[in-house]
């Protein structure tokens, strides 16, 4: 980590209106007081874990070797979810088996341990305070990762990551809905030949050939491209897509030969 700062990045559902990121944040640094904390965002919407997992994916790796990602998405706290430590790719995860960190699991050498169970005395609903930002504050101060639990498999996956992909078709789905109304598919670049002619439809709709940037057509008119996160994305020039082309998550696309 530059300079050998500790480095703990934090991702949640909880918004910033009430307390519970600067708790998260309080129980961090009383156990680090040289960790510095980066917010990636607390504003997904609750308890989706699917938007969680891809805003890390997209994240992390901008991120220096060695940094903590205490990331917290978690409609299932309290129930018999585990929570995890994994290192993976030169990074450390702190959070919820749910799925969360699918991104991050098949890195060659990557290495999962199960948080100990909470006691009776930890709230059974802010786990992100009470067990993962104690575990993050642990890897800050020099803790081993393998010294927070035991080995851990059959980890909780997300099924969204692939698309289907045949010889002149590849299927994928919406995924993901930003800010701008720009919809994100399944459908990673590396699903998609070089220096190939595509065209693309989302539920049905026709988007013309694959773009390389938003003023590539006129204002208004929608368009497909490979957005910074890697991923095919249906958007429309100086709008919203999903507005202008009625999309929703879910909705089917797909990519063919021209």
């Amino acid at each position: 980590m530059a300079g050998d700062i500790p480095i703990i990045t934090l991702t949640s559902d909880f918004g910033t209106a009430d307390g519970y990121v600067a708790c998260m944040k309080a129980v961090v640094l009383a156990g680090c007081p040289d960790a510095r904390l980066v917010d990636i965002t607390h504003e997904i919407p609750p308890g989706d874990v699917i938007r969680g997992a891809l805003i890390l994916e997209a994240t992390v790796p901008h991120f220096p070797a060695g940094a903590i990602h205490l990331a917290v998405v978690d409609p299932g706290v309290g129930s018999e979810r585990r929570g995890l430590a994994l290192a993976s790719g030169g990074y450390n995860f702190i959070g919820p088996d749910n799925g969360l960190f699918t991104p991050f699991l098949d890195a060659p050498g990557a290495a999962a341990y199960a948080l100990p169970k909470p006691g009776p005395d930890v709230s059974t609903t802010f786990h992100g305070r009470d067990v993962f930002a104690l575990a993050s504050a642990r890897l800050a101060a020099g803790a081993d990762i393998s010294s927070l639990g035991e080995l851990l498999d059959n980890l909780v996956r997300l099924d969204w990551l692939k698309a289907e992909v045949s010889d002149d078709e590849i299927k994928g789905e919406i995924i993901y809905v930003d800010r701008f109304g720009n919809c994100v598919t399944s459908i990673k670049a590396d699903d998609l030949g070089t220096d190939v002619i595509y065209t693309v439809k989302a539920a049905g709709r026709d988007v013309g050939p694959l773009r390389k940037y938003y003023a590539e057509v006129p204002p208004a008119e929608a368009l497909a491209l490979i957005n910074s996160m890697g991923r095919l994305e249906i958007a429309v020039n100086g709008g919203s897509a999903e507005e202008a082309l009625g999309l929703a998550l879910g909705d089917e696309v797909t990519v063919r030969l021209i």
